[in-house]
This record gives C-alpha cells, sequence and structure tokens, in this order.
C-alpha cells in the first residue's frame, strides 16, 4: 500500500498492462528507480495480466475497465482514483491515454509527462490530422513530451507542432547484464541456422510478411537448407499465420506462444528479425543485440538509429518479402558475418542504449516536475 506521507506518487497510465516493448520499458524504469524517493502506481484503463507481477515488483495496479470505443465513465472513475491516491505525477503513453490529462488536473496532479513509443498500425507515419489536434491540444496540459526515437522527436515537433521545449529525446535503454547469456550451440543441426522474431502478433509486426519471406525462401533454397524460425508471442493474427505455414509447408516455423524467458531464448538464436511497418526504438531489438545477436529488420522509425546496415545486421524496405528473404539470405550464405555483426551489436548497445542512462534521464524530469 502506498504511503502518502513518505515519498511522492507518479501514476503511470497505460491502455492495458500486457507483455511488450512499452510496458517492458515502464516497468524496467520503475524496477530501477526502487532505490530514489518516489512511489509508483500503474493505472490500466482496460485490463492487466501478472505481467507486473511476473517481472517481482509490488506495484499497486489499478483497471479501470474501460470499453471498446468512447467510455467516458472512464474519466470519472480516473477522477475518483487519482483523487484518493493524490499523485505528484502523471505519466502517460501513447495515444490512447493522452486525453487524460486536463481530467488529472480537476484531480489535482501538478507534474504531467506523455511519452510515445511508436505510431498505430492505421497511422504509421503519423499524419492523422485528428490525432495530432489532439496530441497539440494536449499541449496545453502536459510540460513534458517523450519521444524513445530521433524520428519519433523531428515528427513531434515537425508534424505535430509541439514545442522544442518541451519535446525530449529519451531514447530506450535495456539491462546489458541481464541480456548477455553465452550462445548456446545447435545440437540438432549445426548447418540449420535458428531465426527468431519476439513481438506481439498484431498487424503492425507484420509477421505474415516475414512468413511470406520464408516461402520465397524455400523455394529459393529448398526444404533441406531451411532454417529454423521461431516466433515468439501471441496475438489475434495467430491462428491465421498458423493456418499459412501448414498450407505452405513450412515445417521449420515454430510458435511459441508469449514467453517470459526472452534471455535464454536469444542465446538461442543466431540471427534476430522484425518485419514491422511501423516502430519506435524495439526493445526487443536492442536485447538481441545486447546478448550478441545480428539483426535483419525492416527500415522504419527509430530502427535505422540502433541499426546500421552492414554492420550491426541487415535493413530491408518494410511489407517487401522479396527484400526481407534477400536479408536472411545473406546470413545463410554467409554465416561467418553472425559472430562480427554480434559483436558489433553489442558494442553498440552498450555505448548508446545501455538502462542505467534511460532511467537517470526519467529521473531528472520527475524530479524537475515536483520542483516545479
Amino acid at each position: 500500500m502506498l504511503d502518502k506521507d513518505k515519498a511522492p506518487v507518479i501514476v503511470h497510465l497505460i491502455y492495458r498492462l500486457d507483455i511488450g516493448g512499452l510496458e517492458r520499458v515502464m516497468l524496467n524504469c520503475i524496477n530501477q528507480m526502487q532505490g530514489e524517493k518516489f512511489q509508483h502506481v500503474i493505472i490500466s484503463l482496460t485490463d492487466a495480466n501478472n505481467f507486473a507481477q511476473a517481472e517481482n515488483t509490488h506495484i499497486e495496479v489499478f483497471c479501470l475497465g474501460k470499453k471498446q470505443g468512447s467510455d467516458l465513465g472512464i474519466h470519472f472513475k480516473l477522477l475518483k482514483l487519482l483523487r484518493k491516491i493524490k499523485p505528484a505525477i502523471l505519466h502517460t503513453y501513447n495515444l490512447p491515454t493522452i486525453e487524460y490529462h486536463p481530467i488529472s488536473w480537476l484531480a489535482g496532479v501538478k507534474g504531467h509527462i506523455h511519452a510515445e513509443h511508436g505510431r498505430d498500425i492505421g497511422d504509421p507515419q503519423g499524419l492523422n490530422k485528428k490525432h495530432n489536434f489532439l496530441r497539440k491540444l494536449m499541449a496545453n496540459f502536459i510540460q513534458r513530451y517523450v519521444c524513445v526515437s530521433e524520428d519519433l522527436h523531428q515528427w513531434l515537433i515537425s508534424t505535430v507542432g509541439i514545442s522544442q521545449r518541451k519535446a525530449l529525446l529519451i531514447q530506450n535503454g535495456i539491462n546489458t547484464d541481464r541480456f548477455n547469456l553465452p550462445k548456446t550451440f545447435n545440437k540438432e543441426n549445426t548447418k540449420q541456422l535458428r531465426f527468431a522474431i519476439v513481438a506481439r502478433i498484431t498487424p503492425v509486426k507484420d509477421h505474415q510478411n516475414l512468413l511470406n519471406a520464408f516461402v520465397l525462401l524455400q523455394e529459393q533454397i529448398g526444404s533441406a537448407k531451411m532454417p529454423q524460425l521461431a516466433i515468439v508471442g501471441d496475438g489475434e493474427q495467430r491462428a491465421q499465420l498458423e493456418q499459412y505455414c501448414q498450407d505452405h509447408a513450412l515445417s521449420t516455423v515454430e510458435f511459441l506462444g508469449a514467453r517470459d524467458d526472452i534471455e535464454q531464448i536469444l542465446s538461442e538464436t543466431d540471427v534476430f528479425v522484425l518485419s514491422s511497418i511501423a516502430e519506435g526504438i524495439p526493445m526487443t531489438i536492442l536485447e538481441a543485440m545486447s546478448g550478441k545477436t545480428p539483426i535483419v529488420a525492416t527500415r522504419v522509425g527509430g530502427i535505422p538509429e540502433i541499426v546500421d546496415d552492414a554492420k550491426e545486421g541487415f535493413l530491408v524496405e518494410k511489407s517487401n518479402p522479396a527484400a526481407l528473404a534477400n536479408g536472411l539470405l545473406r546470413y545463410i550464405n554467409q554465416p561467418e558475418l553472425i559472430v562480427k555483426h554480434g559483436d558489433n551489436a553489442r558494442a553498440k548497445v552498450l555505448k548508446k542504449f545501455n538502462e542505467k542512462h534511460m532511467v537517470q534521464a526519467y529521473l531528472e524530469q520527475y524530479k524537475a516536475l515536483i520542483k516545479g
């Protein structure tokens, strides 16, 4: 339970508390701030799984049960809850939560920060005028806008129209000690490479494009030489994609579902793949790179800020299965690049995407809002 006399409370407002990159960034920051003079509460507009508890945290989580679409009653529920909690800061994440800053002002919350971690499948370029009008309108109630990639930062300033004074760049970072398990030997078939994708099975991640690329790859090199592909994650498209694999005889593709042993999976992976059509700074790519795993990914969002083409991996055009298949084929034909690019990837993360830097940046903003 909260001790209201002990330390200022920060409320983290999220649409749904589930297993994902955004949620891991939030929980990692909270966990790393345990020694600081703040208390943290998570409010999910909809629901939550046991993700927060699975991370060995002791964070109070409240679920408001928001219905799909417009649900004006949630504003009243949130107002009552915030008045009870009495937070010093409201930290919201992505577009679905941004509209609740005015109601939090009514509840007496003085510090306001909003973070953009990526774009939605319905607006991958961030050009929706209605959404951007809402973001601009909410700037009257928000003191800090945080973006996790330079791509999002420039978009927020030039397209949305948020002032440079309010728009901040805080790139995602990870625990580089945790994601550094030694690579395991592929005992079953030393010549069969192991690819993996770790992502929610949703349209924005474009798993279909990856499977289309595997079909092209199989036509080109034959089924006997096909690499393994572990699909880690769950979502509404899973059954459809599993059927596609059956229909196209993709026997080396395995759906592992949602997992909490990503470090171990990455230690058993030769090449990490991400086929998204829009991204911020993907935590999964950083985790893979920290574990000396090279990347084949689409050239979207903040990914080119992490991966230099032909240095830590290969970047390809989005929604282009032939280009993706060619990127995968380069590692099949030149397996010696895996170790070289993997070492480069680890060095890049250690230098630029360490979790300690990210946590310190958020701490500085929280402290400034408390003082202000």
